[in-house]
């Protein structure tokens, strides 16, 4: 881990100096020379990966460019489906899932509950979640899980939604490609209510095309965190460590989480513990 730590360290100061950036620089230009070229997975999900007029953003695509720029990748992205991600993974389709990866969470594999962690090669975490309710304002408040009976609740496949939904009694589960689809469901009164990431529900609920959506706030959920997933046997995972500590340091981490309303929960020591 040191001799990873000091190859990386000396890379970063490298690209730094020559070309006269620091940490804060654009993304576009923090490497204007690259040799290699990384996949990163993703899903739409604002205000992790989102497009706004046919222009890929989000604090984890910017946050992914800026990394693997320092780490002297170009940097790809490509929309996947949620429920795929381990099989783009081992398909090498995708080098890595960086788009709100809860890394304390578990999923089925050949029906079997498997943690996460024994799945993937995680990072160190970046920030803080947990999934919450989303309603349209016109329907009841959820104060215990035993009021789902009888209703339609949409998820996200393959989400950290999906055991707690798993978990319900009675009702009519409808899992979706993405967290944005489940919203829409709920907006478009197709389902009663939407499991997703408190992230993603804060950044739309009330908002936009979603002013009739609020966030049920009578039911307590598990807090979450974080992480980048690679492959199992990667070593990127170390690397990208070293960087994200750099830039939490540097207040690179502060400023991009502050630009998309997330300074309240990145998490900004502890990645090299």
């Amino acid at each position: 881990m040191k001799k990873i730590v000091t190859i990386v360290m000396a890379m970063l100061m490298s690209v730094l100096t020559v070309f006269g950036m620091t940490a804060c620089a654009p993304t576009e230009s923090v490497v204007d020379v690259t040799t290699k070229t990384i996949t990163v997975g993703y899903t739409d999900y604002s205000p992790m990966n989102y497009k706004e007029n046919g222009v890929l953003k989000g604090f984890d695509t910017e946050l992914a460019l800026r990394v693997f720029n320092a780490l002297g990748y170009d940097v790809r992205f490509k929309l996947i489906e949620w429920s795929n991600k381990y099989s783009e993974l081992e398909g090498k389709t995708i080098d890595c899932v960086w788009n709100g990866f809860t890394m304390n969470s578990t999923d089925k594999i050949d029906g079997v509950d498997t943690q996460r962690a024994d799945i993937v090669d995680f990072t160190k975490p970046y920030m803080f979640n947990a999934q919450c309710i989303v309603r349209r304002n016109n329907v009841a408040e959820i104060t215990d899980v035993a009021q789902f009976n009888g209703k339609s609740v949409a998820y996200e496949a393959g989400s950290a939604a999906t055991s707690f939904v798993e978990g319900l009694e009675g009702i009519n589960d409808t899992p979706l490609e993405s967290q944005m689809k489940a919203l829409q469901e709920v907006n478009a009164g197709t389902a009663d209510y939407a499991v997703v990431d408190i992230i993603l529900a804060k950044a739309n609920a009330g908002k936009g095309n979603y002013t009739n959506l609020v966030i049920n706030e009578g039911l307590e959920m598990d807090q979450e965190l974080y992480a980048i997933a690679f492959a199992k046997g990667s070593e990127l995972d170390e690397k990208v460590n070293v960087i994200l500590q750099a830039f939490a340091d540097t207040g690179v981490l502060t400023e991009l989480a502050t630009k998309y309303g997330l300074e309240n929960v990145v998490i900004l020591d502890g990645y090299l513990d």
